[in-house]
């Protein structure tokens, strides 16, 4: 291309009070000017011209909520997101397992017994199988659950004995055996710590194929809540002026004291990586029925999820990174763990500064609880990729209860803009063909996808799924998932 550019005849999204104009002017790599009918303007007479034909422009795009580093890793990984049976998972993994050395590990993510018959779960013994005596582990899709082998919980020193993490679990057989079905943090991180890490060369490969993706999409910022390898990782590559993204980056509660020691106070950083607070978990995920609700799962004796940070334990941490102006993003996802988090923040109080603490998720929150996050000043940082995903199943663990899942334009009459995650690793095109209405229909992962969801989820008609007050418009959905969506 040329150094001077025109764009025209388009509909350019700007972040200008949602000011859409129809054509741009770029001089080398700057928007020099946006408005309307530049193409007539003497001041560009000399720019190359190109016509857009009617196509839409956006601002750069942020996804509100990724594990960006820990993304890339997973491209090199056995996936099994989208696959709906659990004969089929097998053969993915046997077919895996086969190219590995002989005392490797079998790595990957994916599984989702919700997409099984009769919601099958998988036990270490049929891993076994299929992984040749290689220790294995396999991230459910959620992510707050894995799926391991007799070999890996041999190596992690789990057995019958071993009593139950706090704010996670083991599940077992009646005899009191493990499964090899793990829950949350506390509960697979014994195993997960034993899986040798990449080499650097593995990395470097991996996460230029996630910029690529993230490119694709027109994904140019993240938030991102990796685990200390990935804040290394980043850190080195923005300082070298290679990270390729700009980072919101969220390091998780257990390494606040690291940040005290350091002082590492809010916007510590450059202009492509910065601290933009702490991550704490207060519960787990629907998919793996670990989110933390006041009602019964369906189907369940008594199970109502796992509370993973407890209400004192969570003020504490808000209170100390307060201190240092870090606001705190708290994964919720259940409703009695969305209360529990809103106790929490009023009771700590605002970090010193005034950043505004976020919920991630909040995929099921009672209605009496939507007025406290206006109150709370709390950002509420919604993802619209679940609103399809998880519409079977929503129907089914939750009943009744559904009509409180995925508030958006309620969350949005509160006074507020909710932040948008635009799924990253992206949801199947199956979900997409199912419930999202794009037309012509965009690839699952594209953000038009996405912003459609948000505007107009819902099963064959039913818009009782739900309940009222779910979609929002896409002219909301789009500031959502731009660089001025959430402030970090």
């Amino acid at each position: 291309m040329k150094a001077r550019n025109l764009y025209y005849n388009g509909r350019i999204h700007t972040q200008a009070n949602e000011v859409v104009c129809d054509s741009m002017a770029v001089h080398k790599n700057t928007i020099v000017a946006v408005g309307n009918h530049l193409e007539y303007d003497p001041d560009f007479s000399t720019y190359e011209r190109y016509d857009l034909h009617g196509a839409m422009v956006t601002p750069g795009l942020v996804d509100a909520h990724t594990h960006f580093y820990n993304f890339a890793l997973l491209l090199n990984r056995v996936s099994l997101d989208g696959v709906d049976s659990l004969r089929k998972c097998l053969s993915l993994i046997k077919a895996f397992s086969d190219k590995q050395p002989k005392n490797g590990w079998v790595f990957g993510n994916g599984y989702s017994p919700d997409r099984f018959a009769n919601r099958e779960e998988p036990d270490r013994h049929m891993l076994d199988k299929v992984t040749g005596g290689r220790p294995a582990f396999i991230y459910s899709k959620d992510m707050h659950s894995a799926w391991v082998n007799s070999r890996a919980l041999e190596l992690a020193g789990i057995t019958a004995k071993t009593r139950q993490p706090d704010g996670g679990e083991i599940v077992r057989f009646p005899d009191g055996s493990p499964s090899g079905i793990l829950r949350e943090i506390s509960g697979y991180e014994p195993v997960a710590a034993r899986v040798p890490a990449p080499t650097n060369t593995e990395i470097n490969r991996c996460f230029k194929q996630a910029l690529e993706h993230a490119y694709r999409v027109g994904v140019t910022g993240v938030h991102s809540f990796d685990g200390p390898d990935g804040f290394m990782y980043m850190a080195d590559l923005a300082e070298r002026g290679k990270l390729g993204l700009r980072v919101n980056y969220y390091p998780i509660a257990a390494r606040l004291s690291r940040l005290e020691v350091t002082n590492t106070t809010y916007g510590t950083g450059t202009d492509f990586f910065r601290i933009a607070g702490i991550k704490i978990f207060a519960d787990g995920a629907l998919g793996s029925q670990t989110g933390y609700c006041f009602n019964k799962y369906i189907g369940t004796k008594n199970n109502r999820g796992i509370e993973v940070t407890g209400v004192p334990e969570m003020k504490s941490l808000i209170v100390r990174a307060g201190k240092l102006g870090l606001p705190c993003a708290v994964h919720a996802i259940g409703d009695r763990a969305v209360s529990n988090v809103l106790d929490a923040f009023e009771a700590a109080g605002v970090p010193r500064g005034g950043a505004r603490h976020r919920i991630e998720h909040l995929q099921l929150v009672r209605r009496k609880d939507l007025a406290r996050i206006k109150k709370l000043g709390v950002i509420a940082s919604m993802q619209p990729s679940h609103c399809t995903s998880d519409i079977d199943m929503v129907r089914r663990i939750l009943g009744q209860a559904r009509r409180q899942c995925l508030c958006f334009s309620d969350n949005s009459r509160q006074g507020y803009r909710p932040g948008v995650r635009l799924r990253c690793p992206h949801r199947t095109a199956q979900s997409a063909g199912r419930y999202c209405r794009c037309r012509p229909p965009g690839p699952s992962g594209q953000p038009r996808c996405f912003l459609s969801r948000a505007t107009n989820y819902r099963r064959g008609g039913d818009s009782r799924l739900y309940g009222r007050g779910g979609g929002c418009g896409g002219a909301a959905a789009l500031p959502g998932t731009s660089a001025a969506g959430i402030p970090g």
